[in-house]
């Protein structure tokens, strides 16, 4: 018998597989396509022809994320369309603190040995987000690397493009002493803290995935699995009145970091945490890793998916508005005069 020798599948990569997989979801990204899509699917780089008649001054602003170890609680649930969704979602929160609407994006798929299912609910979760909010998933990228990742897991990213008309991209030089800070609910979660999240519920607290939160009426797999919120809608039309200062999408590094990315080097966030709701699984995170105040305030978004800076005069039209386009919000702290750093209260 004719030895055929050791082949790419033998060493654990297997291509047919990933063109089957691929191939299934075809139809589905070019659902997103827009007229200015010039690529198909497969090409060697996609092509956008963009459009900036619009725009006095337009600037690109591109953003780059993942989506964490949430993809272990997904694995668990056996359920991935949520990623999909949660990697296109940070992305057009990222853009929307630039002022930038989102144009495209391209996602990256990783894996030690491709099981088709999980691409295919990847892929259709990205798609159905980005069609949501009219952007095109222009391409991307599926690698099987069985001596990178563990057997089994996943790694979920992408790379959104966007454009911002320059008067309207936020400075932190507008925000000053006397501004209101506005936060917007988050849906739990969202892509940040699971690396914690899972130690204290999974190990310390010793609860089981199916394992029933009375305060939701779901169990604790869904609790964690609550797709990224976007802010797009309810959120552009304020840019475009000129009424917001400044903003911050609420995500790695919590509240303490993420607001003086923003914020003047002479100004202080001062928050106060009994102005918004903090949702239970917060609140069962802390109580069973008996986490610090600082580091749950730090590492989690603990129920504040993106803050608005907002002159105070107007902090209450804001909030009617923003509770009119289906948001729950709430004037949570201000700013105030002294070193760039965020006081909780």
């Amino acid at each position: 018998m004719l030895n055929e020798g050791y082949t790419y599948k033998d060493a654990g990569v297997d291509i047919e597989a990933a063109n089957v997989a691929l191939e299934r979801v075809k139809a589905t990204v070019q659902s997103t396509f827009t007229p200015a899509v010039l690529s198909d699917m497969g090409a060697f780089g996609g092509m956008f022809n963009a459009d900036f008649s619009e725009y006095q001054q337009p600037v690109l602003v591109a953003t780059i994320d993942g989506v964490g170890t949430k993809v272990r609680v997904a694995r668990m649930m056996n359920s991935y369309e949520v990623i999909g969704r949660d990697i296109v979602s940070h992305s057009i929160n990222d853009l929307l603190v630039q002022a930038a609407k989102p144009l495209f994006f391209l996602d990256y798929f990783a894996t030690a040995r491709l099981e088709p299912e999980q691409l295919i609910q990847v892929v259709q979760g990205a798609a159905a987000t980005c069609q949501e909010h009219g952007i095109a998933l222009l391409g991307g990228e599926t690698a099987e690397m069985p001596d990178v990742y563990m057997p089994g897991e996943i790694d979920v990213a992408g790379c959104m493009i966007g454009v911002a008309e320059k008067e309207h991209i936020p400075s932190p030089h507008n925000i000053t002493p006397g501004d209101a800070v506005i936060g917007i609910a988050s849906n739990g979660l969202h892509t940040n803290g699971f690396t914690l999240a899972r130690k204290v519920l999974f190990e310390i607290g010793n609860m089981r995935i199916d394992e029933m939160l009375p305060e939701y009426n779901q169990i604790l797999g869904e609790v964690l699995l609550q797709p990224h919120r976007v802010y797009l809608k309810s959120v552009f039309p304020l840019l475009e009145s000129g009424v917001a200062h400044g903003m911050a999408h609420i995500t790695g590094g919590g509240l303490y970091d993420n607001l003086p990315r923003v914020t003047p080097i002479d100004c202080r966030v001062i928050l106060d945490r009994r102005g918004w709701e903090v949702p239970p699984i917060f609140q069962l995170i802390q109580q069973l890793g008996s986490v610090p105040d600082n580091e749950m305030y730090r590492t989690f978004n603990m129920g504040i998916g993106f803050a608005l800076f907002i002159p105070r005069d107007r902090s209450q039209e804001v909030l009617a508005e923003l509770q009119m386009a289906g948001e729950t919000a709430w004037l949570i702290g201000e700013v105030q005069r002294g070193t760039r750093e965020v006081q909780i209260i």
